[in-house]
């Protein structure tokens, strides 16, 4: 039996050079045919049973823990054609992941082989070099995350390695690859996949930034720069825990702390915002890491600091979207058609410190524009995904029900309405999108939007828009974009809904729901001499 091992061994060591000399490793898709060629020779051992499948994973497990083992930890060798001994050895590595990859999506190994060699390789190799090999993970990831499922097989050790590999990133300054490995994991499963999802709304205060030098006797100038070393820091406890925000305590009866830290936290930022000051990167480097450095000796530095700025603004008009949604209108909204009780427990805001809030979110957004200094490029990203949030909160609440399953009675009846509605309002009529999507310099006004087919058709386009349920407008958070930005959504949407009614859409959701025709024939008159077909016709 050892002979065979050993003969195994041989045959798998060639296997690994004769991928490397082929370089089908640096190409950004798995050869298949490439691998099946160099590793023709195991393929037949296994296939005569000369030697047994697990006998044969146990040469792969020992030849990446030798290839593993001769990598350095001082230095991190590139995957690359160079010659230094380091390099090959990172190419085998990678070549003996390819021919693992192969071996398990065509079933001749177990499923999750390759993933438990790579948690094997990244547990023995530095972190550096652990980035290095997880580079090559993401090109391979179209064939790694075939039949990938989160409860079982390969999908449970995928996580364990990510999850210990996540536990030896230091994040302060290799943010970025954290980012990429948490990425990795996410893509990895549908989106309705409920393993990685909060689903009972826990709270960790587990690591809050605490202020240290509090000196209470102090007193004139000194005493107003205690009061906004104080105040700034207490929002970080705001912010890992929500629901001691409007909580009245010993220390604030009024129960309105966080609103109080928040005003002077803005008042002290509009100070010291700068035009002078370079534009903030959205790209994560991980050079310039932001740590929550408490002393109060830094804290007028930290203000000047344009990234650490936009970091606090950002944590500000997160937490305000969160607690205006679980508050009010929302809040009773939510609770109507929520399945999971546990995410929507609300938190008890007064109607006049609700309109505080709001007020807060529009100055924390006009700020982070000024603050970033990139034309409003992060303004508009973090609007963006705040926008959307509301959708990820109503899901939650749903108890993350997959996406994929069969047509939803309310789904189809609310595209019929809203082909309905745009059958009632279908001469509206808009310019060639160039005139507002960039063609050319012509900006679209908010009244240029009312007028638009009602000079001659008498339409007004809000008004229609209003009646449609998936207006964007009933969200409270389109008032903090800007009125270009709201015009050229509105326009947006009915061309959507244009070119949704003009294919059928909701014919494709649910074949049984009324045809176009149909829908024409109930809201439009048949006598109506005045209807063009051409009218509907969605523009270029």
């Amino acid at each position: 039996m050892s002979d065979n091992i050993s003969a195994c061994r041989a045959l798998a060591e060639h296997a690994v050079d004769a991928v490397v000399a082929t370089e089908v490793i640096f190409s950004n898709d798995i050869d298949v045919l490439a691998i099946e060629q160099a590793t023709r020779p195991l393929r037949e051992i296994l296939n005569t049973h000369q030697i047994k499948t697990g006998d044969f994973e146990y040469v792969l497990h020992t030849l990446m823990f030798d290839l593993a083992q001769q990598l350095p930890s001082a230095t991190v060798p590139r995957l690359d054609r160079s010659d230094n001994e380091d390099s090959m050895t990172m190419r085998r590595l990678v070549a003996l992941i390819d021919i693992a990859t192969e071996f398990s999506d065509n079933g001749t190994t177990d499923s999750s082989l390759v993933f438990t060699l790579l948690e094997e390789a990244m547990d023995m190799v530095s972190v550096a070099v652990a980035c290095e090999v997880f580079g090559h993970i993401e090109r391979r990831a179209s064939v790694l995350r075939r039949n990938m499922s989160a409860t079982g097989g390969k999908g449970i050790v995928m996580l364990k390695m990510c999850n210990s590999l996540l536990r030896r990133i230091p994040h302060s300054t290799m943010s970025e690859f954290a980012g990429r490995v948490q990425l990795f994991v996410a893509n990895s499963f549908t989106l309705s996949e409920r393993s990685g999802v909060n689903l009972r709304g826990d709270i960790s205060t587990a690591v809050v930034a605490v202020p240290k030098d509090i000196d209470d006797n102090e007193e004139g100038e000194d005493a107003e720069k205690q009061q906004l070393y104080r105040a700034f820091w207490s929002l970080q406890e705001y912010f890992a825990n929500p629901q001691s925000a409007f909580t009245p305590t010993a220390d604030d009866k009024s129960g309105t702390g966080f609103i109080t830290a928040a005003t002077l936290t803005l008042d002290e930022f509009r100070k010291t915002t700068t035009s002078r000051s370079a534009p903030i990167q959205l790209d994560p480097t991980g050079d310039e890491p932001l740590r929550h450095l408490t002393s109060r000796s830094l804290l007028q530095m930290q203000f000047g600091d344009a990234q650490f700025k936009c970091q606090i603004l950002l944590q500000l008009l997160i937490f305000i979207k969160y607690a205006l949604a679980l508050s009010g209108d929302r809040l009773t909204e939510l609770r109507a058609t929520a399945t999971n009780k546990l995410v929507v427990s609300g938190i008890e805001i007064s109607e006049a410190d609700q309109s505080t809030l709001r007020d807060l979110r529009r100055r924390a957004s006009s700020q982070l524009v000024s603050a970033a200094n990139d034309r409003g490029l992060f303004s508009r990203t973090t609007q963006f995904v705040l926008f959307h949030e509301n959708n990820w909160s109503r899901w939650k609440a749903n108890s993350c029900r997959p996406f994929e399953g069969a047509a939803m009675p309310e789904l189809v009846e609310e595209m019929q309405a809203a082909a309905e509605a745009f059958l009632a309002v279908r001469d509206a009529h808009f310019p060639p999108s160039g005139t507002f999507m960039g063609g050319s310099d012509q900006q679209l006004s908010a009244e240029m939007l009312d007028e638009l087919g009602a000079t001659l058709q008498r339409i007004d386009l809000v008004a229609a828009m209003q009646k449609l349920d998936i207006y964007c407008r009933g969200d409270s958070d389109y008032e903090l974009l800007t009125q270009s930005e709201q015009t050229c959504a509105d326009v947006s949407q009915w061309r959507a809904l244009r070119s949704a009614v003009m294919d059928d859409m909701f014919r494709h959701v649910d074949p049984a729901s009324k045809s176009l025709a149909q829908l024409r024939d109930e809201v439009l008159p048949l006598s109506s001499d005045s209807y063009d077909v051409s009218m509907m016709e969605v523009d270029s």
